[in-house]
């Protein structure tokens, strides 16, 4: 291929190789100082596939955003099909991983720059369908380049392929199960990245495929916090929800997951974190070009009507708006502040609950605040009453989504013995076992936390 022209382009060097073909840097045949990546696909030769080329990339060349490379060209040369992409100057994280994790503020700017990416292509009904860290690149100017986009349905694997294990890592659980694709699978595919680039390691270690998407679809991953200590839980908890096995309790849109990443980045600045946050180089309004009339545009010679007045602009609305923000400067003064002790008390009992909405309320109404006031007292019990909620609540989805973590000690295994009878509707066989996990190991300090879970799973039992 070196020297060849391949459509518009002239292929001067190899860059890099895939199961499903090769890449090329190319310099353009009418203008030679423009540079682009050339992928010929040497792999996918199925001819009914490479005839559908053409119609299958064209929303592809759409795509037009800043953190996404731009697709420029497609096409077949010498019977295969051939991808052309801007050239991007820089690392992918596949690489960045092999120096260890990554810091924790700059996976919160990967999510960011991933999630606007992932907007712009889903507001256009494209879906990625293979993202991973080999697929994001960081450009020297510190801009995230996703690759890649849709590409895994325009070129599927060859029968004689096998997928390996890396590939399949960031799969969602609907790949395993036979269900059709839908945006929510590239966020649990966003979840898996920012696992991994946070802890240095996959989701999920197996030894094939098949134990790999065994564990995507019925194990829980362990939390990020337990591997990285000072990830703030905020952010723990935003990469467990795009990581949840259910479509339904992840977030709808990647626009819902920008939305949620601004409201984490108030709360950690709240805290005194001092974050980089990314520029938005593509602005909302080269997301929605005008329309032609063709399509439901406005027809030559019409003005469109004026927009309304904006509601900031609005007397009704500014008033009342400036009402509350002088109550809200005046009654941190007038009102009384509770003292730490008090703030604790008000939590303990909706710790105890049954109900995680209590628990949430407990950090959201006193937990939190005691911590922003009074950063150095109960730090021990408030980190406690974490963790604690942490286990129960996953005992709640282990018992209702039949997870299956691996046993590492006996307690754990008679404990996990217990929430499988739970989990068959065994009531009291599963009460014997988890009173036996506390009078086994109640005096065991090791064995606390199976100890608590156990005394949990009892209180969830029916009567």
């Amino acid at each position: 291929m070196i020297g060849a022209r391949v459509g518009n382009w002239f292929v001067e060097a190899e860059i890099g190789r895939g199961p499903l073909g090769v890449v090329y840097r190319a310099r353009g045949y009418d203008d030679p100082e423009r540079r682009a990546a050339v992928k010929v696909y040497t792999e996918a030769r199925d001819p009914t596939a490479v005839q559908r080329l053409t119609a299958e990339l064209l929303p592809l060349q759409r795509l037009d955003h800043a953190n996404i490379v731009k697709v420029l060209d497609s096409g077949v040369h010498g019977g295969l099909a051939f991808v052309v992409s801007e050239l991007v100057d820089g690392t992918d994280y596949a690489k960045l991983l092999e120096g260890g994790r990554r810091p924790w503020p700059e996976v919160l700017g990967v999510a960011v720059q991933a999630a606007r990416a992932l907007k712009h292509a889903h507001n256009r009904n494209v879906l990625h369908r293979d993202l991973k860290p080999a697929h994001l690149v960081l450009a020297p100017d510190g801009t995230l380049k996703v690759l890649a986009f849709g590409l895994a349905k325009v070129f599927p694997p060859p029968l004689s392929h096998v997928p390996a294990i890396g590939s399949s890592a960031y799969q969602p659980p609907e790949t395993a199960s036979g269900k059709p694709l839908t945006r929510r699978s590239d966020l649990y595919s966003l979840g898996g990245v920012l696992y991994t680039l946070v802890t240095g390691r996959p989701p999920f270690a197996a030894g094939s495929v098949v134990e790999l998407m065994h564990k995507q679809c019925y194990t829980l991953p362990e939390r990020p916090a337990n591997l990285v200590p000072d990830l703030p839980p905020e952010f723990d908890e935003f990469v467990c929800t795009l990581l949840d096995k259910n479509p339904a309790r992840r977030p709808g849109t990647a626009a819902a997951v920008i939305e949620e990443l601004e409201r984490l980045r108030g709360k950690l600045e709240r805290k005194g974190e001092k974050l980089a946050w990314p520029a938005k180089l593509t602005p909302d309004t080269a997301e929605a070009p005008a329309l032609p009339a063709a399509l439901g545009g406005l027809p030559d010679g019409h003005e469109p009507e004026p927009e309304p007045r904006p509601l900031l602009k609005r007397p009704i609305v500014v008033i009342p708006l400036f009402l509350i923000a002088v109550a809200a400067l005046v009654l941190p003064f007038a009102w009384p502040t509770k003292s730490a002790e008090e703030l604790y008390e008000s939590a303990r009992p909706l710790l105890a609950s049954e109900n995680p909405d209590d628990w949430d309320a407990a950090f959201e109404k006193y937990l939190d605040p005691l911590a922003q006031k009074y950063p150095n007292r109960y730090k021990e019990e408030i980190a406690a009453a974490r963790t604690r909620v942490r286990d129960r609540r996953e005992l709640q989805r282990a018992i209702a989504e039949g997870a299956k973590p691996d046993a590492r000690s006996a307690a754990e295994k008679a404990y996990l013995r217990g929430l499988r009878l739970a989990r068959d509707g065994e009531a009291a066989e599963a009460r014997a076992a988890w009173e036996s996990v506390v009078a086994a190991y109640g005096p065991v300090e090791a064995e606390h936390r199976w100890v608590e879970l156990a005394r949990a799973g009892l209180k969830m039992l029916p009567r």
